[in-house]
């Protein structure tokens, strides 16, 4: 398909193709949510795929790694849960997320698994998570495991078990 560089990144319409990015209100109308996306799709729809991922370097300080992350990193819902409880800062952009926001698919853990690549020295503190709910307490006790499911993932290409564990860690949480 033609346009399948026209994605949404942290809450922007965003082109992976030449990195141009649209700031969406949310809440947002769905009428308006979708002239926004028809429109943003015209202007991108002939890019040329020049943009590349930004990259944090590693003898960066853990400071400079977190700015890093909150101007380029791929966010999530979950992923942010883990930055304000990690982070020492709190809310993110002066809003606070719902603690409860934990990963419930591989693309929630993948965004989660790309912070704590970006900051290895938290994966010491996931335990501080466990408080929030069930489903932290059972997905941090796991973290090893899903993280070699997710590397397998990334290297394969292919699904494997790691959405059915995801779901069985957290089903007991959302009832």
């Amino acid at each position: 398909m033609k346009n399948e560089h026209i994605t949404i990144r942290n809450q922007k319409l965003f082109c992976l193709h030449c990195g141009g990015e649209h700031a969406l209100p949310f809440p947002i109308e769905t009428k308006l949510f979708i002239k926004k996306i028809k429109s943003f799709t015209g202007l991108h729809c002939d890019c040329l795929p020049v943009w590349k991922e930004p990259q944090a370097n590693s003898d960066w300080s853990i400071q400079e790694r977190m700015n890093f992350w909150l101007s380029h990193g791929e966010r999530g819902l979950s992923s942010m849960v883990i930055f304000e409880n990690l982070s020492g800062r709190g809310a993110i952009d002066g809003k606070k997320f719902n603690d409860q926001a934990h990963p419930s698919d591989p693309d929630d853990f993948r965004r989660c698994y790309a912070l704590l690549k970006l900051i290895p020295e938290w994966k010491n503190s996931l335990y501080k998570l466990k408080t929030i709910s069930t489903a932290w307490l059972n997905l941090v006790d796991n973290w090893d495991k899903l993280t070699e499911l997710m590397e397998d993932q990334l290297k394969t290409g292919k699904t494997n078990e790691m959405f059915e564990l995801m779901e069985s860690l957290t089903l007991d949480s959302c009832q």
